[in-house]
């Protein structure tokens, strides 16, 4: 079940579960995991539910969280 929280916290879980920095501009962090990339948006307010979901889907990752 998908769950509201800020992108810090969502860095953070996906750090855990292999997934790498590659790169920041601003306030978007480029992130990688094998051969995938997605885009975080480091702003200071929740996440909307379908970003989250759509980043976990870029990088190849069930919605565990």
């Amino acid at each position: 079940m998908a769950r509201v929280q800020k992108p810090r916290e969502l860095l953070r879980d996906l750090q855990a579960r292999g997934v790498v920095v590659v790169r920041q501009k601003g306030s978007h962090i480029r992130l990688q995991k094998g051969d995938r990339f997605a885009t975080l948006p480091m702003h200071n307010k929740d996440m909307k539910i379908g970003t989250r979901r759509s980043i976990l889907r870029q990088l190849d990752i069930d919605d565990w969280l």
